[in-house]
């Protein structure tokens, strides 16, 4: 938390208010530019050699490059700015800005390891679904507004997505993935590393209580002299010795060997 408060103190004076919308509108209105000059969001996708060759504005309009246009950009606008408001009042507007400027700079360093490749946005900023799922695990989308999902199982296949990604070698989109997950613990990991150590101590404690609770059956014989019990040895021959008062079992070590208890 040390490093997001001196981060919080470095990003209050340019922190933006509504950067939801600010994101949304801008990548909106990208995509309908691009519909009158095709090709126009591959112009502000930043590739670092465009940048050293002087096109600089790719810094900035990287983080407007649109998501892939379809039927599914409207649903993807929509939760983007539901996610985005309601993390934005969890946070407050200053640790939002954070997530999104820290996520920026870890992609564009991601995208001087491949120079003449493109970066956008988009990785970053879909990891915002990611934090949504670890504040309200149990919040419901409606898939095709019939099925109730958990934003918990979205929120997994999104980060089985990113792993995948990872696995694909080194490129642009295995580096916007690495530096999406990046962000994300940066702000979740020490949560999560606290969640696993709870579940791995609730997982080991109900153990120790099933352990206790477990019935414990009497043994059908028990030697007399030695205390073995069929229980701890089911295939010894136990025998009563009718010399002795009672009914007293011997295993097969002290059935000729023992004092007779009369």
């Amino acid at each position: 938390m040390k490093l997001l408060d001196k981060l919080d103190r470095i990003v209050r004076p340019i922190a933006i208010p509504n950067l939801t919308e600010v994101l949304v509108f801008g990548q909106v209105g990208m995509m309908l530019a691009s519909f009158m000059q095709p090709g126009l969001s591959q112009q502000t996708a930043l590739v670092w050699t465009k940048v050293f060759e002087g096109e600089v504005w790719r810094l900035i309009t990287f983080l407007f490059y649109p998501p892939p246009i379809g039927i599914l950009v409207i649903f993807y606008f929509l939760i983007f700015m539901m996610i985005g408001k309601s993390m934005e009042q969890y946070w407050g507007i200053i640790r939002y800005n954070v997530y999104f400027y820290l996520g920026a700079i870890l992609t564009a360093v991601a995208g001087l390891i491949v120079p003449d490749q493109f970066v956008t946005g988009l990785f970053f900023q879909a990891s915002l679904f990611l934090a949504f799922a670890v504040i309200n695990p149990n919040y419901e989308f409606l898939i095709m507004f019939v099925i109730p999902v958990k934003v918990k199982w979205l929120a997994l296949l999104q980060g089985l997505f990113y792993l995948l990604t990872l696995s694909t070698g080194i490129n642009s989109a295995s580096l916007m993935a690495t530096a999406a997950i990046g962000n994300f613990l940066i702000f979740f990991g020490g949560d999560l590393l606290q969640q696993v150590k709870r579940i791995k101590h609730r997982a080991k404690f109900t153990g120790m209580q099933m352990q206790e609770k477990r019935p414990t059956h009497l043994a059908r014989h028990t030697c007399a002299v030695c205390g073995k019990n069929s229980n701890d040895d089911p295939f010894e021959d136990f025998r009563y010795c009718s010399k002795c008062d009672g009914e007293k079992a011997y295993c097969e070590t002290h059935l000729r060997d023992h004092e007779h208890q009369v």
